[in-house]
């Protein structure tokens, strides 16, 4: 079970029991080490997952092509973290996306994720947009019961906006601003031990964030308990 829980000015985002396979060293220009009373976190190689959103190979001759929105080479707001010490700093662009915003219950997040992200991907083939970027979860405001959500598509700029989207799917644009990125390398089920290790984290740095934190879903396990799961998880320094 899924169960997060972000206060309105606090630092405690997560609750329940769980893996964070991450490596948090001391880098040049923001010194992210953890002070020697924490233990020292689970260091993990990063590999290209299974079940990735990757591009599908070229078509053989004679077959039809791929839509556009299949084709797409995804990239990740982050860097690779086989390329970085982590938890690593970064600046976050904005992008069009296709945005979805409702509500869901922590029991069933992870399948509520997954609905709307294939509504999304869905919408953009409708209207023969470009996915240009991976599913991303903005987790807005948080209770012990549910949450509220604006999950994203990232798509390439059109000129126009498409006429033939649902109702509850809008244009709008990704997050933006200083973020530091952890990585989940586990099922969803274990994502809330992710969550107490980043909230120990941050408060062994005395660092305040903003109450939104950001899930980046590089690969989609098939169920919430599957470990063929990638999650960039972001949070967003206060100053």
């Amino acid at each position: 079970m899924v169960k997060r829980f972000v206060p309105l000015f606090g630092l405690f985002v997560a609750l329940g029991m769980g893996v964070l396979p991450l490596r948090a060293q001391t880098i040049d220009s923001f010194p992210l080490a953890p002070p020697p009373d924490l233990p020292p976190p689970v260091v993990m190689p990063i590999e290209t997952p299974k079940g990735a959103l990757e591009a599908p190979a070229a078509p053989a001759p004679g077959e039809p092509a791929a839509p556009a929105s299949a084709t797409a080479v995804f990239k990740s707001v982050a860097p690779p973290a086989s390329e970085v010490i982590l938890p690593d700093r970064l600046t976050l662009e904005s992008h069009p996306a296709l945005i979805s915003h409702g509500k869901g219950e922590w029991e069933k997040a992870y399948d509520q994720i997954r609905e709307a992200v294939a509504k999304l991907k869905a919408a953009a083939e409708k209207s023969k947009l470009s996915v240009v970027g991976y599913p991303l979860t903005i987790f807005i405001e948080t209770d012990n019961s549910g949450f509220t959500y604006d999950i994203m598509l990232p798509i390439a700029a059109a000129s126009l906006p498409p006429p033939d989207l649902a109702g509850d799917i809008k244009l709008g644009e990704t997050p933006t601003g200083k973020a530091i990125r952890f990585v989940h390398l586990a099922s969803y089920d274990e994502i809330d031990g992710a969550y107490e290790q980043i909230t120990a984290y941050l408060d062994a740095k005395d660092i305040i964030v903003k109450d939104a934190f950001i899930e980046e879903y590089l690969a989609f396990g098939e169920k919430s308990n599957s470990p063929e799961t990638t999650i960039n998880i972001l949070v967003q320094p206060k100053k």
